[in-house]
């Protein structure tokens, strides 16, 4: 819980302290976590040059899912003894929409090939915020909502070219990793208390493109 309260302050002294930097990314493309299919996921970073080839900032993106949580109807199952006529129920009470916005601190490094193009690989730490809506268990008409926080790691590396005189074009491949969980009771068939552990694996690779803006 510390670690995770350090790195929040962290993040948020980056914020206050890159507001007036004068590079931004603005980035999207596709991510593919394990809990899920992949999907569309956008983001932008803000960046301060230490020196030619070495950068650092804070990023922050957004990716949504709306997908049926076969682990939870698996779960459920068990929970909902004996017979399919809780099957279809499970179903709908394991729709899941997904919000994920990872905000992380990271650096650049680059490797010049040539005058113009760039190597450039990156790592960032920092913190993946969860926010999960999904039918209740007593009344699976309702929705509920449910927020959970955990730490994150990435690592990546792409390739850069100038596109204007104050702009570059990138494209980027990274492996992003973190697994937020929550618990709660449920009452089963047999009228027993029973523990539901709901664990979302975000481990999976980011393909992206971007524009960098020097302002």
């Amino acid at each position: 819980m510390k670690v995770k309260f350090v790195l929040a302050l962290v993040t948020c002294i980056s914020i206050i302290g890159f507001t007036q930097n004068r590079t931004a990314i603005v980035r999207l493309g596709y991510y593919a976590p394990a809990v899920t299919d992949g999907g569309f996921i956008i983001g932008a970073q803000w960046v301060q040059e230490v020196d030619e080839n070495f950068q650092m900032g804070f990023s922050l993106d957004w990716f949504n899912k709306n997908y049926t949580d076969q682990r939870l109807v698996n779960e459920y199952n068990k929970v909902n003894k004996g017979a399919g006529s809780f099957g279809s129920t499970n179903e709908v009470m394991a729709k899941t929409n997904l919000n994920l916005f990872p905000v992380q601190y990271g650096m650049y490094l680059n490797f010049p090939l040539e005058r113009d193009i760039k190597i450039y690989a990156t790592g960032s730490l920092g913190l993946d915020f969860l926010i999960i809506n999904y039918r209740s268990y007593s009344n699976p008409s309702n929705d509920e909502m449910k927020a959970a926080v955990d730490f994150c790691w990435q690592i990546g590396v792409g390739v850069k070219y100038p596109l204007g005189r104050r702009s570059d074009v990138l494209a980027e491949i990274s492996y992003h990793h973190s697994q937020p969980s929550w618990q709660y009771d449920v009452t089963d068939s047999d009228g027993n208390k029973r523990v539901i552990e709901r664990s979302y694996d975000l481990a999976g690779l980011m393909l992206r493109a971007g524009v960098r803006f020097y302002y």
